[in-house]
């Protein structure tokens, strides 16, 4: 059957997929150039990921990829959208289709016996697509749903204005399409023209052996070769106010964050988990300093830190949700804080963010389908394999006067600010003290 993962709606929660499970995975590339990885999984069922590199960063028309990422599994040149979603019915296999910043995936689980059967379904989306007028309808109404729902939750529509404002395009662009899109179907059939090629495509398994991956990958994937240029991610920073009637009112304060595999990311994780404010124990008031200073706060204000780490860029910031008559004093607390822990943390609360983020390093990412995906990033963005074993070990290096200076080099660099619902009583950045 036909599954609809879920596009990024949300601030990350408690990992990043910078990181992988413990599971033992093999990287090689196919004669055609694809890259491809193996993840070492038993069990009668199975797991494949075609992963593109590009996402909704490398799109040249806002909404695109979010388009493309909904035509996975339409008509293509040796099977019909109708055909497709029986013979997985027959099979009992799954298929689906995720999209982040970085990355377009489209996904099959299966019965381990009807591999080569899925392989060839994948294949066919980025090398036999049809892209036909009449399937566009449908397309577009699903994107439409989608971002509909999105748009529901001030706290994704914040988010993505708050990335806008850090990067404007590239990973300033949405992965949600607007309503305002000018998106058709000669566009959408562009930019996959742009990203289906063999330089762009990784094709991971889980519990087949490589050797069957690259054979699947020789055979299933005819898209040209080549490859996509990236453009250097550049932070610019600023302040975005939206007018809304949201009941609550919603605020991002954010900085330049570290990058991916960057020699400061481990250290940003850690001061994540210690800025906190996710509840950890349920009916329980919310974790970390930030956590703390809600309680205080009373009237269901919400604070809590992000890391929203890329290739080559990053933004970490906080979340605040509060009412209009208490948002000020909310963003007033987020300032606080993120000023306090720049001056150092305690042994206590370092200890309890530094085994936070071993935690969700190592169970983050536990299903088939999340190690697909980060693999097939992994592979595509930085050509090795980090493990859960790597990235504890990356942890362990990290001492708390590290989690303070990258505090304090967050405080200096120009910030992002996203408001959003009763803007006349969010404060500006400026006024903040920062």
């Amino acid at each position: 059957m036909l599954a609809a993962r879920r596009v990024f709606a949300s601030i990350p929660s408690s990992a990043s997929k910078a990181y992988s499970t413990t599971a033992a995975a093999q990287i090689s590339k196919a004669s055609n150039g694809v890259t491809v990885a193996s993840i070492e999984e038993s069990g009668p069922t199975a797991g494949l990921s075609v992963v593109v590199n590009g996402g909704s960063r490398l799109e040249s028309t806002k909404g695109a990829a979010h388009f493309l990422k909904n035509y996975g599994f339409k008509n293509n040149a040796n099977r019909t959208a109708f055909r497709i979603t029986r013979e997985t019915e027959l099979a009992g296999g799954v298929l689906s289709a995720n999209l982040t910043r970085q990355s377009i995936v489209y996904s099959a689980e299966f019965l381990s016996g009807d591999a080569a059967q899925f392989a060839e379904v994948l294949g066919d989306v980025v090398s036999n697509q049809k892209y036909q007028e009449h399937e566009f309808t449908d397309v577009a109404q699903q994107t439409a749903a989608e971002s509909a729902n999105a748009a529901a939750s001030a706290e994704a529509a914040v988010f993505e204005a708050a990335h806008n404002v850090a990067f404007r395009n590239g990973l300033g662009n949405s992965i949600f399409a607007s309503a305002a899109s000018k998106v058709n179907n000669a566009a959408v059939k562009s930019y996959a023209a742009e990203l289906f090629k063999t330089g762009n495509i990784a094709l991971v398994g889980a519990g087949i052996p490589l050797e069957t991956v690259q054979k699947f990958a020789e055979t299933y994937i005819t898209a040209p070769s080549g490859s996509s240029s990236v453009p250097a991610a550049k932070y610019f920073g600023g302040e975005s106010r939206i007018e809304a009637d949201t009941g609550k009112s919603h605020l991002i304060l954010a900085f330049e964050g570290a990058p991916l595999n960057s020699a400061e990311y481990a250290a940003a994780q850690v001061l994540r988990f210690a800025l906190g404010g996710e509840q950890r124990v349920q009916w329980a008031a919310a974790a970390g300093l930030l956590g703390e200073a809600a309680a205080k706060l009373g009237e269901g204000a919400e604070l809590k830190a992000f890391n929203a780490a890329y290739s080559d860029a990053g933004l970490f910031g906080i979340y605040a949700s509060a009412s209009s008559s208490g948002i000020a004093s909310a963003a007033a607390a987020a300032a606080e804080q993120l000023k306090a822990v720049a001056g150092g943390v305690s042994e206590q609360v370092f200890a309890g963010a530094l085994a936070q983020a071993k935690f969700a390093a190592i169970s983050g990412f536990e299903t088939r389908l999340d190690r697909l995906e980060t693999v097939g990033t992994q592979a595509l963005l930085a050509g090795k394999y980090t493990s859960a074993a790597d990235a504890v070990n990356a942890l362990e290096q990290v001492s708390a006067s590290d989690v303070a200076k990258v505090a304090e080099k967050l405080l200096s660099g120009k910030a992002t600010t996203a408001a959003l619902g009763d803007v006349y009583n969010i404060p500006y950045a400026d006024s903040l003290s920062l």
